[in-house]
Order: structure tokens, then sequence, then C-alpha cells
């Protein structure tokens, strides 16, 4: 397996592939609006904002691997976790993202990934979509966290 294969098979386990851990899929599959905006007291952020902010950071890498313009960004990373989607809408915005991220990994030429992420870094593409699709497990973890604290997580899902 070329390092091509490892992050295109990353992506596919953060997005839909259950592997040693659960999938995106997996982790929202059944989830209600109220479950995703459900906060613990010992929660700091719900699903949705979890989801919202994993959207933003997921499109925003995605296009500047492309070459797409991206604008400033406003705030800082605390607000992507409260410019709140719509539940339906992160889940779709999240699910074609993660879908264009695989097609464009595996569209794009190997030298690619040895490219700076942008002129300012010297952090190749490799190391960047390396951190995407841990960033992307880690909080999807988070979710599963969440779903048990509010006893609303299927072990059948794959995690006990």
């Amino acid at each position: 397996m070329d390092r091509k294969e490892v992050i295109l098979e990353q992506f596919l386990l953060t997005h839909n592939t259950n592997g040693w851990f659960v999938s995106f899929q997996s982790a929202a599959a059944g989830l209600t609006d109220k479950q995703a905006l459900w906060k613990g007291e010992k929660s700091e952020n719900s699903i949705l904002e979890i989801l919202s902010h994993l959207v933003f950071w997921n499109e925003r890498y995605l296009n500047r691997f492309k070459g797409i313009p991206i604008p400033e960004m406003e705030g800082d990373n605390d607000s992507t976790f409260t410019n709140v989607l719509d539940w339906t809408e992160a889940v779709e915005r999240f699910n074609c993202v993660m879908t264009d991220w695989y097609n464009a990994v595996r569209e794009c030429e190997d030298t690619k990934l040895n490219q700076p992420v942008n002129p300012d870094t010297n952090h190749p593409w490799i190391e960047t979509l390396t951190s995407i699709t841990l960033h992307n497990a880690y909080h999807i973890g988070q979710i599963v966290t969440i779903r048990k604290m509010q006893g609303s997580w299927d072990k059948e899902q794959g995690v006990s």
C-alpha cells in the first residue's frame, strides 16, 4: 500500500467504513435533530456543533487542496463550533466534502502530496492530510461519547 492509498483509506474510515473505530456514518446513524443539539452537563459542544466544525475545516482545506481561493477566516477556531448549521445540511455537507476529499486525493498526482499546503509553510500536503483524518477521527470519537452520555448509542454500531 503506497502513501496515497493510506490517506484514501483514512478518509474512508472516518467517513463511511468502520475499522478500528466507527466511521461518521455509524456515529451519526439514527440521530435526531434534538439529539444532535443535546449537551450534557460535562459536554462543551453538541454533536451538531462538532459536525459544523468538521464541515468548516474540511471544506476550507479541500478548497485549498483544489486551488480554490479561500476567504480570510473570520473569528477563531472556537467560532467554527458556534456557527451552527442545520443538522440535515451539516450531515449532507460533511458527506459531500468527505466524498470530494476522497476523489480529489485519488485523482491528484503523487507529487501534489509533497507540495506545501501554502507558500507560508513547509508542511507538505501528505502531513496535512494525515492530520485532517486524525482530526476527523478525534471528533467522531467525541460524537460517540456524547451519544453514550445521552443514552442514544447503539453498541451494534461498533463500539460497546
